[in-house]
Order: C-alpha cells, then structure tokens, then sequence
C-alpha cells in the first residue's frame, strides 16, 4: 500500500512521495550533497555523472589509465546504485512503493552517515563514490511529483529543461495548467538551490560532518512518511 495524502480539491489521491513538498525537501538534500562534495570532498559534483564521464574521456585520450579509473569509480557507484534501488523494487518488495521507498532512504541515511566517519585524511574518492551510490538510490526511487511530472532531486538540467518548457507554454501557447507546473519546477529548483547554500554553510563550520545534516533532513523525510501512514490507517 502506498503512503497517500487526499488532494486539497477531494479528488484523486497521489503518494505523499510525490507531492511538491516532499520533492522540495529531496532537492534541498541534492543540493547539499553537491555542495558538500565539492567544498570538503576535492572539488567534485559526485551526485551527478556528466563530469566524471568527461573526465573519464579526457583522461584515456590522454593515456591517463589511473586518472580515468579514478572517474569511473563514482560512475560505477552510481550504476550500482540504480541496480540496487531497482532489485529492492521488484524482487525484495515486489513493487510496494511505500516498504522500498522507506527502505530506500533509510539506506541513504546510513550510507551518509558513513560517509560522515571518514576524516578528510581519507581519499575523497571512498566519499564521494558513497555519495554518488546514494545519490542513485535517490535518483531511482523518487522521480515524479503532482500529475506525474517527472524531475530530479539530485541535479537541475532536466528540472531548468522542464521548468522553460512550462513557462513557454504558459506564457505562449497560454496554457494555464503549465504556468502551474512551470512554478512547481521554478520551486524544485529553489529548493536545491537553498539546499547548496545550506550545504557550504555547514560544510565550512563542520566540514566533513556536515553530511550528518543530510542524514536530518532525511530522518525528517522517514517521519512524514511514518507520520502520513498512520494517518492513513
């Protein structure tokens, strides 16, 4: 059974993991996580994968074999990451959305947690491949919000894409139901983007524990699906 909250207008119900709120609060923690990753964890974005697959590319034409391992590590994380959130979907929960979707964060949760114990001593590749199998988990597990508009919570080019495409048809074609859209996305967007700053803010202050933050917000996330369950039931 999903965890689902009644629509304002008593119409059709949606999963409360997929209401504008819930997504706000996933991409304030992609937006920490890319800012803690790039301020403590060596100047790297390890949420999303566009980089490291530039970087693996310029390193082999560069005949760099160890500098184009060390980028396929994080990418490989993340493969891994999407296969696990995939195979707890279908073979361990058998498509009960609201069991894998807790267990998903849950995860995340100790994975950050984790991350949070190693000392900046550590190679920041062990971090950041931690963060970037968590950011799959995350990414796989939590891709629709409103009348089934697909985002992401863990970087902003799809959001940005979808964002003008809804103000284009808004403002242009004059559909009302896109500007809605259009601000929802405009608000997701926001939402990573104060994640950011949140996240350097901490980073500065507590440097590597500052991803225990992160765990918070997710522990806030494990509690309103707790909290909308038993509402439900």
């Amino acid at each position: 059974m999903q965890n689902k909250s009644i629509a304002p207008d008593g119409g059709k119900e949606i999963d409360i993991t997929e209401t504008l709120g819930f997504g706000m609060l996933l991409a304030v923690i992609g937006g920490f996580m890319d800012a803690y990753s790039y301020i403590v964890r060596g100047n790297v974005f390890a949420t999303g994968q566009t980089g490291n697959f530039v970087l693996a590319a310029l390193s082999l034409a560069e005949q760099d074999f160890r500098g184009m391992g060390h980028a396929m590590v994080p990418i490989a994380a993340f493969w891994f990451g999407v296969f696990v959130a995939q195979h707890l979907y279908y073979t361990v929960f058998q498509k009960k959305h609201a069991i894998w979707k807790t267990v998903v964060l849950f995860a995340e949760l100790i994975v950050l947690f984790g991350v949070g114990l190693l000392s900046c001593s550590v190679p920041d590749i062990l971090a950041n491949t931690a963060i970037s199998f968590s950011a799959a988990l995350q990414f796989s597990s939590f891709r629709n919000f409103g009348e089934n508009a697909a985002y992401t919570t863990i970087f902003c080019t799809g959001n940005m894409r979808s964002c003008a495409e809804m103000f284009y048809k808004g403002i242009v074609r004059k559909d009302k139901g896109c500007i809605k859209k259009a601000f929802h996305y405009a608000a997701i967007l926001s939402a990573f983007f104060f994640g950011a700053i949140f996240g350097a803010m901490n980073a500065e202050i507590y440097h590597e524990k500052a991803i225990w933050v992160v765990c918070a917000l997710i522990g806030l996330a494990l509690f309103a699906l707790h909290k909308y369950k038993l509402n439900r039931n």
